[in-house]
């Protein structure tokens, strides 16, 4: 009678374990999707860093040229490829001039 009533009131082992496997891999699914997130945030604020870090450095060397985009900002696609190939010889020429 006693051992009835106390295997009448636990939980068997296999619902158990199913339950226990199911939250698992919940847990691990998200564990591994807030490091894949985490990742890109790293990777996307350290490629912005790199390209920031660059500029300064092309600043600071006076190699910078900052690009202007009032010219061509209404302008259509072949006029602002037109403009850009200007900007190019004008930066070649200024490149050799030093």
């Amino acid at each position: 009678m006693r051992t009835e009533r106390r295997l009448k009131n636990t939980v068997p082992f296999k619902k158990f374990l199913v339950w226990y496997i199911k939250w698992l891999g919940i847990a691990f699914g998200c564990v591994s999707a807030y490091l894949a997130i985490a990742l890109m945030v790293m990777l996307l604020v350290g490629g912005a860093n790199h390209q920031h870090t660059k500029k300064v450095n092309l600043m600071r060397e006076d190699k910078y040229i900052e690009p202007d985009f009032m010219d061509t900002w209404n302008k259509k696609a072949s006029a602002a490829t037109l403009t850009k190939q200007k900007h190019s010889k004008e930066i070649i020429a200024w490149i050799n001039e030093y």
